[in-house]
């Protein structure tokens, strides 16, 4: 139900923006709310009310890219389906092969550039916080009672730009997508995010660069590159896993430069 109500609106967003709202932390407040007290039950209603939208999304996104790249729907959803069950099956597998091989960077707090147990230790540990502590941490005057308030805050991030744009129009401050904004600033805290520079190059390489001085390359050919990327990522990122960076056990160091620097790949001090 969770998941039909809010998926018109993500993947509105999404299609638009090529930004994905993320409503776990949403989904997982609902369920602190609707079922206090049982982090299990909260790990299930994220499961249900979240990852199913996230599933939903992603196959949306395929058969947009398959329409851009002239497939016929039958075709892209009979493929997303044989997908969905080959990739069920070998994703438990290469889980539990990269697990065995990566177990003690998969428990660290930060992890390395390449292996992070971030994702499934945050999984857990917020349907623990919010599940089984959700009235002491986030209740007002908890520790971290800001959190469910940081939804009227964000109701609120608008405001200033909508009164500059009024004011000044030539500024254009209504081109500021404010979820966008704030999502991004938030995710600049935690982690390893080095792929936020990559992303920004080729967005303007794509969104500047082609629009403005290639625009009939831009209008022919940018969707079927941004399909060529999405769909060659996924492709080196499962080779480099097991060739490089160690899924089989075996690591390939590369060689040192600017970007990939001995330590922080971010240049930031390490966590301890």
């Amino acid at each position: 139900m969770i998941s039909t109500i809010f998926l018109p609106f993500v993947i509105t967003v999404y299609a638009i923006t090529g930004f994905s709202p993320n409503i776990q932390p949403l989904v997982q407040m609902l369920g602190a709310c609707m079922i206090p007290g049982n982090p299990q039950a909260n790990m299930y209603f994220t499961l249900y009310g979240f990852n199913t939208l996230d599933q939903a999304r992603g196959l949306i996104r395929d058969l947009k890219m398959g329409q851009y790249t002239k497939l016929p729907p039958r075709v892209t959803f009979t493929v997303q389906s044989l997908g969905a069950v080959v990739g069920g099956l070998l994703n438990y597998v290469i889980m539990k092969v990269i697990i065995s091989s990566q177990r003690e960077i998969l428990l660290e707090v930060q992890g390395t550039n390449i292996w992070s147990g971030q994702q499934v230790q945050s999984f857990n540990s917020n349907a623990i916080s919010w599940g089984a502590l959700g009235n002491i941490l986030y209740a007002p005057g908890g520790r971290y009672a800001i959190i469910p308030f940081a939804i009227l805050i964000g109701l609120g991030v608008p405001i200033p730009f909508w009164l500059i744009h009024k004011k000044w129009p030539n500024i254009h401050a209504d081109k500021v997508v404010t979820p966008i904004l704030c999502w991004t600033i938030g995710y600049l805290s935690v982690g390893i995010n080095s792929s936020v520079f990559t992303t920004f190059m080729l967005a303007v390489f794509s969104q500047y660069y082609l629009r403005k001085f290639r625009p009939r390359w831009f209008r022919k050919y940018n969707f079927l590159l941004s399909a060529a990327l999405d769909g060659g990522t996924q492709v080196m990122v499962f080779v480099f896993t097991f060739a490089v960076g160690g899924g089989s056990g075996k690591v390939v160091d590369m060689p040192r430069w600017a970007l990939n620097p001995i330590g922080n790949p971010d240049y930031c001090k390490r966590l301890t």
